[in-house]
């Protein structure tokens, strides 16, 4: 009788003292997974803001290819008009590079491409990442979002697609990223 008195006491205390701290502990280690798709949807709802950018400008402040990797990966490039360039890999991985030079090379391309086809993007306030197999750009304004559809990655491919030059030069800063880091 004695020892269920001891277990229990010692149960109560464990459950009153150091459960607490257990839960705090937990709810304050960062979730990197939510983490990457956290800044990916910041990235799309403008929410990164610039200060150094007039808030009502139409000037682009960053250029997005979205891809779906297969199951849920995700990968998102991003390339800042101010030349740094990140890549969250959705689940739980952030690359970013503004210094290296092949990487602020490959990025222009991807930002000169997109640019060069920001005809055919309208605007959009759709942020779900793209099903499995498609990619979707968008060009990022203070002002707006701006995307084209998402596409077959392997339709993509097809060099004579008019969407084409933007999944090579964004595949191509992607792996100058990786490289990179």
């Amino acid at each position: 009788m004695k020892k269920l008195l001891i277990m229990t006491a010692i149960a109560l205390v464990a459950l009153f003292v150091v459960a607490p701290r257990f839960v705090r502990w937990t709810s304050n280690r960062p979730n990197v997974a939510v983490g990457t798709a956290a800044l990916r949807l910041a990235v799309l709802q403008r929410t990164f803001a610039d200060s150094n950018t007039v808030a009502d400008s139409n000037d682009v402040t960053a250029i997005v290819m979205d891809w779906n990797m297969g199951g849920k990966t995700t990968a998102t490039l991003v390339a800042y008009s101010d030349g740094k360039t990140s890549l969250f890999v959705s689940p739980g991985k952030v690359l970013a590079s503004d210094k290296d030079e092949r990487v602020r090379e490959a990025a222009e391309r991807f930002r000169a491409a997109v640019a060069a086809h920001a005809d055919q993007f309208g605007t959009t306030a759709d942020f779900d990442p793209p099903a499995s197999g498609r990619v979707r750009f968008y060009i990022i304004t203070r002002t707006g979002t701006f995307a084209v559809r998402a596409e077959m990655i392997d339709i993509l491919q097809n060099d004579t697609q008019p969407l084409h030059p933007l999944l090579e030069t964004g595949q191509r800063t992607a792996a100058e990223i990786q490289r990179s880091n």
